[in-house]
């Protein structure tokens, strides 16, 4: 037997050291045992910064993880104060039980945040909901921004990109040896994450450095099939901080090394064009500079997905109704916002065109997308194009998810289960209500989150109410798919048969509402994007 005093504070022996946890209830009584802030990796401090990351040294007695870490050093969205540590390679484990007849899949979660915040803490994403059912839920701590992603091409300084991939793939390594020692299955092994959480374990999927370490995957409303990288990244950010030297990568490094870290994760790397032009990812994956025996990404993740081990496993992908609503924040009370449209049209293209188009055909992508959705462009778009506006970047992100069905369907041999999640609660959609306020009706991106995890702004629901309901679901059916590889769980069986998609004319949806259905997904306008992506010569997939 791995732990001792399995009451309120087990100790669990792992492959470094012990560690002791706490026993805990959830929001609506449950308990389960908890384990914050395990250790996985050295802290990747002074000369280790931006390198991939090391490995732990033991350590002796009982180590106390009845408490979170610190997160990665970032700036919040809602406090814009910097917080966090550059020590942050820890993770939380949160398990139902520590003893049982079969040992527990286990459900390993990527947090999303634009690759340059967000955290894995039970403060922000409590599992609760999931400590219903048998299983173990695992979140990890990895480096953001440009401390997960800095990359130079000159090979003698070993910082050749993706330090972050890196991190998650040495967070699954300790998971797959200390998975027996909390009662799970070491052969169940589920990763899941949402938005650029989403994005990074499609790019872990297209990575042969994964194989093996875990066995199902869950992609929530993110989707990349090209990394997109801006140029010049590293200079420029030495630049921001008053480097006055040449684009020379070893007088950059050893400038950034010195440079404080709170003035590091404040810079502002983005040129006025890209301001303008709506892009928000700077420092994230990108394909390494040179090959290492650790490259997670050495080629675009769609050339290979073409041929990843991964084409072996199922995979659940969807989105929600209207993602679109995150990208026009402040549309309806700022000004500015629509005046951005107005002037510049390219502002609506996905990432891949912008990276990939010259300035001229961009605009006139952007301005063929606005006359095909709102019949305006230009001074003629008004607050009254708000609800097409919406759609445009709605139909942008199930683009991008398209094409991931669709290189499933050509390459893999494994079910893609594809939900869409719609359910519009005037009170239990959190990000909507953030960034909206209750007026306005919707589901915004990350509302699903509130139905898988605690939030802080989650209350306890009259067990009556469909939201309540829909919670239970969606859990049922992510835990099952973790244990089985089947998403249609015995709570759900009787109302729906979700079926994995085939390639007929139609893609089958789960959609998940008040109501489970299982119906056709049509979005005709997606033919738009598809002529646009071959007039720019980018492949689909």
């Amino acid at each position: 037997m791995s732990f001792e005093n399995s009451g309120t504070s087990p100790v669990v022996q792992t492959t470094h050291g012990k560690v002791q946890g706490t026993r805990m209830k959830g929001l609506y009584d449950n308990e389960f045992y908890v384990f914050d802030g395990i250790p996985y990796a050295a802290p990747p401090l002074g000369s280790l910064r931006f390198k991939e990351p090391q490995d732990l040294q033991p350590w002796t007695g009982i180590r106390d993880c009845s408490k979170p870490a610190s997160n990665c050093l970032q700036v919040p969205s809602i406090t814009n104060m910097v917080e966090g540590s550059e020590d942050c390679l820890y993770l939380n484990m949160t398990v139902k039980t520590l003893q049982s007849k079969k040992p527990l899949p286990l459900m390993v979660y990527i947090h999303g945040g634009l690759f340059i915040r967000g955290d894995p803490w039970r403060k922000t994403w409590g599992p609760d909901y999931f400590m219903e059912e048998n299983v173990i839920h695992i979140s990890i701590g990895y480096r953001l921004g440009l401390f997960g992603f800095l990359s130079f091409a000159d090979p003698s300084l070993g910082i050749p990109g993706n330090a972050a991939l890196k991190d998650i793939i040495k967070a699954f390594h300790w998971i797959k040896a200390n998975a027996r020692n909390f009662n799970g299955d070491p052969d169940r092994i589920t990763i899941f994450g949402h938005s650029s959480g989403s994005m990074t374990v499609q790019m872990l999927l297209a990575s042969p450095q994964t194989e093996g370490l875990f066995h199902k995957a869950i992609l929530l409303a993110g989707f990349s099939m090209e990394v997109n990288t801006l140029p010049h990244l590293e200079y420029r950010l030495a630049k921001c901080l008053g480097y006055e030297g040449d684009n020379v990568d070893s007088q950059v490094l050893e400038f950034l090394l010195k440079a404080d870290p709170v003035e590091l994760v404040t810079a502002d790397v983005f040129s006025p064009e890209e301001k303008a032009e709506g892009i928000r990812l700077s420092f994230k994956p990108t394909i390494e500079r040179y090959a290492t025996p650790n490259a997670v990404l050495l080629a675009e993740p769609k050339e290979l997905l073409r041929t990843s081990w991964s084409n072996r496993i199922p995979i659940i992908l969807g989105a929600n109704t209207d993602e679109g609503l995150i990208s026009i924040v402040g549309f309806k009370t700022n000004p500015k916002v629509l005046q951005g449209f107005r002037d510049n049209p390219e502002r609506v293209l996905p990432a891949v065109l912008k990276s990939t188009c010259n300035s001229d055909q961009k605009r006139e992508m952007g301005i063929k997308i606005l006359e095909y959705f709102c019949q305006a462009s230009g001074e003629q778009l008004s607050l009254d194009h708000f609800d097409a506006i919406k759609d445009i970047f709605t139909h942008a992100v199930f683009h991008s998810l398209y094409r991931m069905i669709n290189s499933r369907l050509e390459y893999a041999q494994a079910p893609t289960y594809f939900y869409r999640f719609g359910f519009d609660s005037p009170d239990y959609n959190f990000y909507r209500i953030r960034y909206w306020g209750k007026e306005l009706r919707g589901v915004d991106h990350a509302d699903e989150l509130g139905y898988i995890y605690v939030h802080p702004s989650t209350f306890k629901l009259d067990r009556s109410r469909p939201e309540f309901t829909t919670i239970c679901r969606m859990i049922s059916m992510l835990v099952h798919f973790a244990a089985t590889s089947d998403p249609n769980s015995p709570l759900t069986k009787p109302f729906v048969d979700w079926k994995p998609l085939s390639s007929g004319p139609a893609r089958m949806v789960l959609s998940i509402d008040e109501q489970l259905r299982f119906i056709p997904h049509t979005m005709p306008k997606l033919e738009l994007f598809d002529q646009l992506f071959e007039q720019a010569g980018v492949p689909l997939f």
